[in-house]
């Protein structure tokens, strides 16, 4: 059975070659492709060397983080593919710990979320923020409930892999992909010792501004298929998001790390304020572009 793994990659290109440094030599031992789906950063051209061993599938200048994985995805020839992104370092056994949860008979397998800068108050709520849903003590879902899996890592079987790609493509997010796939019966299966670690460091208004555009396009894919009544009720209901988020980021990674969860609580609280903020324009104007 053939394996692809897919880099989604819209970031400097430091840490796209970090993040293909750590896979090129994993993907070489299972004999599996290796994909760069590559949007890069306007004025910073990557030298051709970088994606040596790689297959790059070039994505246009500002495409979004769906897109991108979209482009990556609808490129994989494996029976399994795998998905990660730019600003993280999978840990050195990643492909195989990830790709031991099809073991089971799953077609949808989720690692954990880590972070590489814990000591930074601002980078660990970053982490917190964007991936603390994903950490080591978060549950199982239960059947047919959405599962708690980041595009950051992931591994789908062959048969949702296109499905995936195509939702992607057309600019959904992960929870709308998972929430449809396991609708139709996919079954999803958590490898917690498959990790990936996020690898950036992070500027207060800079990540907050990133927190509200990608809420932003979260919920304005969310409100396509919604009344007026709805939209407007989910946009009131994101006043409880900040606290809530928090405490649900608590309980799937803050346990383990109760410090630094205490320490960077005040930034993550901001950058759950900033996704809240995001997100009830997202129901209420949707996209502009």
């Amino acid at each position: 059975m053939k394996t692809s793994v897919v880099l989604a990659s819209c970031r400097a290109t430091e840490l796209v070659a970090e993040a293909i440094a750590r896979l090129l030599p994993q993907c070489r031992e299972a004999g599996s492709e290796l994909i760069v789906a590559r949007s890069a950063p306007v004025g910073s051209p990557d030298p051709d060397a970088l994606f040596t061993g790689c297959t790059l599938v070039p994505c246009t200048a500002g495409a979004t983080i769906p897109e991108i994985r979209g482009a990556g995805l609808g490129a994989a020839t494996g029976d399994y593919v795998l998905l990660t992104e730019d600003n993280c370092v999978p840990r050195t056994d990643w492909v195989q710990q990830l790709m031991s949860g099809f073991d089971s008979g799953a077609d949808i397998v989720g690692g954990t979320m880590g972070n590489a800068h814990p000591h930074r108050p601002i980078d660990a709520a970053a982490y917190f923020a964007e991936y603390g849903f994903f950490g080591e003590s978060r549950t199982e879902p239960g059947a047919g409930a959405s599962p708690m899996v980041t595009g950051a890592n992931v591994g789908y079987r062959r048969s949702v892999a296109d499905d995936a790609a195509m939702w992607a493509a057309h600019g959904d997010w992960e929870g709308v992909i998972h929430h449809r796939l396991v609708a139709r019966g996919a079954r999803v299966v958590l490898v917690r010792n498959a990790v990936v670690d996020q690898n950036l460091h992070y500027q207060l208004g800079s990540f907050c501004r990133d927190r509200f555009k990608h809420a932003l396009e979260y919920a304005s894919v969310r409100r396509e298929s919604w009344g007026v009544g709805t939209r407007v009720a989910a946009a009131g209901a994101t006043l409880v998001l900040p606290p809530l988020l928090a405490w649900r980021a608590w309980q799937s990674a803050g346990r383990i790390d109760r410090a630094g969860f205490v320490r960077s609580l005040p930034f993550t609280l901001c950058f759950f304020g900033a996704w809240a903020a995001g997100e009830a324009a997202g129901y209420l104007r949707g996209r502009t572009r």
